[in-house]
């Protein structure tokens, strides 16, 4: 196993895990958010959310990877000095898009609602999320350099940080402003500002981080100084012409959600559906979808992880090393997605009565587990070929799952589907931007998959797993009556089920191993006994 292939297992755990814990503090938000406020608070929250998220994914997930790709280039080089010249450019870049972003939010609040036929109460959640893409847009560059550096702990640390202080600061001022008898639309929009508290702390956390680290940095960078540097302008270019398609990719799920919340109130209303009655069902598709962002951050993490590892192989015009890095991203998209996909199926009913005061929405919980598979895939797919440096074509495929997702919403959430509707548009709208993707790698690299290895026994295992989740719940229900009880130890048993499928059907290589502290004597066992190679 390669240094920079552990560099990588090490980056994309590391990154997963922060995910993991920072989902679960989101879903500790999310959750008694919606006991506060109810589904017609959620679906306030839901509709604005994914304007949101496209407006902020720039600065979120676009210039960091683009900055991470262009200083993971020149390290690789050991050109720390122009790698710190990007970085310093690239802040002051993408600190006024992000100034940008945040006026636009509060002086067009009005035209926003106007062109989504949102409801108008919807300007609370607004304006309270308004505040954050300053933060965001600064913590970004930070985490861009680092990134490039293949140092995974600051990113995994502000996304724990922000989740921790959104949950402790943004329940808080609900829980405040609903015991001073304020409105539902009102109280949501202090769970909003709570979300732009938590990017605030972590801006102050990724700055002391820096502070920490840039004695070290700047011995770097002066060992490799030199009289000529690279120009603003140079940067500028560079970072625009990288971070456009990156950023629209990235920003795939938040596309997918915005053409839910542009099109669900219009063509809900076309079968007289009025938008108070539409607002508590998006509420509890938003119940649904609070759930499926748990396992999506393996995909955000896998995508933040592979674009350097597999610019580095590029740069090196290493092909071996390229295509041992895209092999292992999609092992890794499948081996976390397909139990998260087959558990949330088997298991949604349970899961939604287990976290909110109904289990009403379980369906669209069922449609969002086979479009979880999709998503993990896209994303890391199209974090491959950013990597590579193939910018536009994963823009392209995505245009016309665009296309297919709007013409699908139009027909079905307008029909006896409705909601439903909307969850299937989105499940074909990937299916179509995952074949594309993987046709344009196997293109440009001529890769080949061991079908067997790579997919039939993760699935194997998933399924078996399945099956004993399945028997473990309703038996466990029939012989104690408890959801809660019956849920959660069919969820634990179901991880360890899946586990031990893994090492038995061989699965795991010595490389998935990396993450784990002093793993050498883990590794000798399980080769010893024929269970790796």
């Amino acid at each position: 196993m390669t240094t920079q292939t552990k560099t990588f297992v090490k980056g994309a755990m590391i990154l997963s895990l922060a995910g993991l814990i920072a989902k679960i503090f989101s879903a500790l938000y999310r959750i008694p958010l919606a006991y506060l406020v109810g589904t017609e608070g959620i679906g306030y929250y839901t509709t604005v959310y994914p304007l949101y998220s496209l407006l902020v994914s720039a600065s979120l997930v676009g210039i960091p990877n683009a900055l991470s790709k262009l200083t993971s280039e020149k390290i690789a080089k050991e050109d720390y000095y122009n790698a710190h010249y990007i970085y310093k450019y690239s802040m002051i870049i993408i600190s006024i898009f992000g100034a940008f972003i945040s006026l636009f939010m509060v002086l067009g609040v009005d035209q926003i609602i106007n062109m989504g036929d949102w409801p108008s109460e919807s300007r609370y959640v607004i304006f309270g999320l308004a505040v954050s893409p300053i933060f965001i847009s600064i913590t970004g560059a930070f985490k861009g350099y680092f990134q490039g550096m293949q140092i995974m702990v600051p990113t995994a640390m502000t996304q724990i940080i922000e989740n921790i202080t959104k949950v402790v600061l943004g329940i808080g001022i609900t829980y405040m402003l609903i015991q001073m008898n304020h409105s539902v639309p009102y109280s949501v929009g202090g769970a909003a500002l709570g979300t732009s508290l938590g990017f605030l702390v972590s801006t102050l956390f990724i700055i002391l981080y820096y502070i920490r680290k840039r004695k070290d940095i700047n011995k770097q960078v002066m060992a490799t100084a030199r009289k000529n540097h690279i120009r603003f302008g140079e940067v500028a270019k560079k970072l625009i012409v990288i971070a456009i398609p990156i950023t629209i990719v990235s920003a795939a799920y938040s596309i997918m959600n915005l053409i839910d919340s542009s099109t669900i109130y219009k063509r809900l209303g076309a079968i007289f559906i009025d938008k108070q009655q539409a607002v508590d069902m998006y509420g509890q598709m938003g119940n649904a979808f609070t759930i499926v962002n748990v396992p999506l951050t393996i995909s955000l993490a896998l995508m933040i992880s592979i674009v350097p590892a597999v610019s580095v192989a590029v740069a090196k015009n290493n092909t071996a090393d390229l295509v041992a890095k895209i092999k292992l991203a999609i092992r890794f998209a499948l081996l976390l997605a397909l139990p998260a996909a087959v558990g949330l199926f088997l298991l949604a009913e349970p899961i939604m009565e287990l976290l909110y005061p109904t289990s009403a929405g379980y369906e669209y919980l069922m449609l969002y587990a086979l479009c979880l598979i999709f998503i993990i895939l896209g994303q890391a797919l199209a974090g491959i070929l950013q990597g590579m440096g193939k910018y536009f074509f994963p823009l392209a495929s995505l245009a016309i799952s665009v296309v297919i997702k709007i013409i699908i919403n139009y027909s079905l959430v307008a029909s006896d589907l409705q909601l439903k509707g909307a969850i299937i548009g989105s499940i074909c709208y990937y299916v179509v931007y995952v074949i594309l993707n993987y046709l344009m790698i196997k293109r440009e690299t001529k890769l080949k998959l061991n079908v067997i290895k790579i997919v039939i026994k993760p699935i194997l295992s998933a399924g078996i797993m399945g099956l004993g989740v399945y028997v473990i719940y309703h038996g466990m229900y029939k012989l104690i009556n408890s959801n809660t009880i019956s849920t959660l130890l069919a969820i634990i048993s179901g991880m360890i089920i899946y586990v031990i499928m893994l090492i038995l059907t061989r699965t795991l290589q010595e490389e998935d191993f990396a993450f784990i502290p002093n793993n050498e004597k883990i590794i000798q066992k399980l080769k010893s006994m024929k269970l790796i190679k």
